[in-house]
């Protein structure tokens, strides 16, 4: 029972994961990381040239859909690929629908993340206010991109599109889209509020690209470090995955526990159920003097069934009601693996001590069925 209900819990949490919705679409998108040294470009021109020509020559392989860079790529900012290009600010919007008056409760900290034009595209944000970056825009206008966090808090009656949001060294942007949030660090927990701003404007290096194909983007691969090879040989590639595999990564720790605990939980399924039909079916035989003067007297094949499953039935109840302690301290136990889920989560336990139940009962059937097949005659002659 206790392993039972453990794993049945870890299962149920590991299904909640794989029903989370991560802010991006993973399906069809190639991630590669580019080192670009300072040494090798040494003005801020320079660097922007090399990326745009990299953009230049990843759009123009065959099925490639659209491409984009970023400085912090969702579920690895927490992992050994941290960002060294995102950073964390305290920001205001001035005018909000959703400010309170108290300067400190309207001052919030966000995660500041560079992209290309072109990477909510490639990654399958969602947008959900407004529009994304485009490559062409009003001269002098620095924009930016909100998370639904966000807009929610500061926004939740009005839209911030259009608004002017006051950031560092003086400079203000202009917010121009709102975006469901992407998870940095984890599946199945919102991080800090996001902005979302221009690389361009900003930062002179994009250490993370990603391109998103119709076709398997694991057939991109040499022909994305050849075509990087040809604009610079100095630069390398490295860390070449897919989105699916970033993904899958992050779910690893939930899916082994999962495999583990469900399948020692079966194991002791089964172990009982093999119990249970082997006490079940030597009572039967030991008893078979007993029920054969039962019969004789009067009783019926269908009142001795009964008699020999409630042998079983009472040894089922009696140690699933031993189990309740354990089953509180297994959820505890497992409470740091399970996602949106309660360590006792009342449907859970319900639905698997009624599978327990069925299922035992049926090894406590099969053989108790042998009672049926008792002559009370010839057995008591032979007796």
């Amino acid at each position: 029972m206790v392993l039972l209900c453990a794993g049945g819990l870890v299962v149920r949490s590991f299904e909640r994961l794989l029903a989370a919705d991560p802010g991006f679409t993973p399906a069809g998108v190639l991630t590669f990381r580019v080192a670009m040294e300072p040494r090798l470009f040494p003005t801020a021109v320079d660097a922007f040239t090399f990326q745009e020509r990299v953009e230049a020559a990843l759009a123009a392989m065959p099925g490639v859909r659209s491409v984009g860079a970023t400085a912090a790529l969702p579920l690895t900012v927490a992992g050994p690929q941290n960002s060294l290009w995102s950073w964390q600010e305290k920001v205001t919007f001035p005018g909000a629908p959703g400010n309170s008056g108290d300067a400190l409760r309207d001052t919030t900290l966000v995660d500041i993340i560079a992209i290309r034009a072109g990477y909510a595209d490639a990654m399958g944000m969602r947008i959900v206010d407004g529009a994304s970056f485009t490559r062409n825009r009003p001269d002098r206008v620095q924009e930016a991109m909100i998370d639904d966090q966000l807009a929610r808090r500061f926004f939740a009656t009005g839209t911030p599109i259009g608004t002017k949001l006051p950031f560092i060294n003086g400079k203000s942007l202009k917010i121009v889209g709102v975006v469901k949030q992407t998870r940095l660090t984890t599946l199945h927990e919102d991080g800090r509020p996001q902005l979302f701003i221009r690389a361009e404007d900003w930062v002179r290096q994009m250490p993370v690209w990603v391109v998103k194909t119709d076709g398997d983007p694991g057939a991109l691969v040499t022909a994305v470090r050849q075509a990087i090879r040809r604009i610079d040989p100095r630069i390398p590639v490295s860390a070449v995955q897919t989105m699916d595999g970033i993904v899958a990564d992050a779910m690893r720790q939930q899916r082994i526990s999962a495999v583990m605990i469900a399948g020692f939980a079966l194991g002791a399924l089964l172990l009982a159920a093999m119990g249970l039909f082997g006490m079940i079916s030597g009572s039967v035989v030991r008893r078979h003097g007993e029920l054969a003067i039962r019969l004789a007297l009067g009783a019926s094949h269908q009142r001795m069934l009964l008699l020999a499953l409630a042998e079983g039935a009472l040894l089922v109840a009696a140690g699933m009601l031993i189990a309740i302690p354990g089953v509180y301290a297994a959820g505890d136990l497992i409470r740091g693996v399970l996602v949106d889920v309660s360590p006792w989560d009342p449907l859970t336990l319900t639905t698997l001590a009624c599978g327990l139940w069925l299922v035992t009962l049926t090894a406590c059937y099969v053989p108790a069925r042998r009672v049926l097949r008792i002559d009370p005659a010839s057995l008591l002659r032979r007796e």
